[in-house]
């Protein structure tokens, strides 16, 4: 099946692609310098420990060659130093790293015994070893090394964190603003996004059409997910007000999703799952998608996502019954939505309360009719 892309005025309005604007800080960022012992960094690293947070999906996706990762084992033994890491300190203490993914990763991975040197320039006499091989000297001098700490202390703006994430990583790979948020709300909230955007039931609502590389899926997914809290007033959510503010609110919301106990996860994958089952039981496929005026059929919109989603999310109506009633109705709003200006300024509080109330309206028409 042809893979299609999100609705064009999506990928304009929202802030997924968008390149980072730098901003006037609107309050002095703490940035403290440490130092640390390469075997200090690794133990914070483990799974049991996990004091230091590097975010997985990044490693899967972008892999140094064996020869990069023994240039920078070679550069360590030879005592060169190396860039300076970033890290973001969390509020409850935990490390995750900004910058640098790519070195610690292959660092641990020798201390793990995972490849051997090869392609050496000037330690020939080391090629071909893992790091238990190396003698204790040469470990030592691994273990020993004092990586330079850059670490930004909260509290931080989610913009500010956006704006040194993407000033820090030039010349890599440009990461959007879901991926950011991916790595920097590691836990629960990144788990529970991987899981439904590879759902069965999320696949075939939307066709298999919004590509994952670029996590455009748990984009959406997670607009929804929030404005649902958000609308249906969520105790935890009491404390935050919607102000056009996009990426504060879903940073804001994926912490609160991370703090969560397994029973509200679980309530949270099952919204999902019957919005999901609902929608394509009524629609099949078309649910979150327009037609033009010749009735061609446009790709998914990212705004008539997450408000239909809400929409279907109802325990209250009888989806099946009443397919025919509730198709009729949702044609007719989505026409209103067509012919306004729906898909323009999604982000703002206005445009979002708008089409939200919209659908709020018509949600409780069906349920107390």
């Amino acid at each position: 099946m042809k893979q299609e892309t999100l609705d064009t005025d999506l990928d304009d309005a929202s802030t997924l692609d968008k390149e980072v604007d730098h901003p006037i800080y609107p309050a002095q960022v703490k940035i403290t310098r440490d130092q640390f012992p390469l075997l200090q960094l690794k133990r914070k690293a483990e799974p049991e420990r996990n004091e230091l947070i590097i975010d997985p999906d990044f490693q899967r996706l972008f892999v140094w060659s064996p020869k990069q990762k023994s240039e920078l084992i070679e550069s360590i033994l030879m005592g060169i130093p190396l860039p300076v890491i970033y890290l973001f300190e969390q509020n409850d203490g935990r490390l995750q790293v900004v910058d640098g993914r790519q070195r610690l990763t292959a660092i641990f991975q020798y201390m793990n015994n995972d490849f051997p040197l090869t392609e050496l320039n000037i330690l020939i006499g080391e090629k071909g070893k893992r790091f238990k091989d190396l003698s204790f000297i040469m470990q030592g001098k691994i273990e020993d090394f004092q990586m330079t700490i850059y670490r930004i202390q909260p509290p931080t703006p989610e913009k500010v964190k956006f704006d040194i994430f993407d000033r820090v990583n030039r010349g890599g790979v440009k990461l959007n603003h879901q991926e950011m948020r991916n790595a920097l709300h590691q836990g629960k909230s990144t788990a529970l996004l991987k899981e439904l955007a590879e759902s069965k039931v999320f696949q075939d609502a939307i066709d298999k059409s919004v590509k994952p590389e670029r996590m455009k899926d748990r984009y959406i997914i997670l607009r929804f997910l929030s404005f649902y809290m958000y609308y249906q007033k969520w105790p935890e959510l009491n404390k935050l007000e919607y102000k056009s503010d996009i990426d504060d609110f879903l940073g804001d919301i994926m912490d609160i999703i991370n703090s969560f106990n397994d029973e509200k996860i679980s309530l949270l994958k099952s919204i999902f799952t019957d919005s999901m089952t609902n929608s394509y039981s009524v629609m099949k496929e078309d649910a979150f998608r327009f037609k033009n005026s010749s009735g061609k059929r446009l790709p998914i919109n990212m705004a008539l996502f997450e408000s239909l989603s809400y929409f279907f999310s109802s325990k209250k109506i009888d989806f099946l019954a009443r397919k025919e009633e509730i198709l009729v109705r949702l044609k007719e709003q989505k026409d209103l939505f067509y012919h306004s200006d729906f898909s323009k300024q999604v982000d703002s509080s206005t445009r979002v309360n708008e089409r939200f109330n919209a659908i709020i309206a018509l949600q409780r028409e069906f349920e107390h009719d």
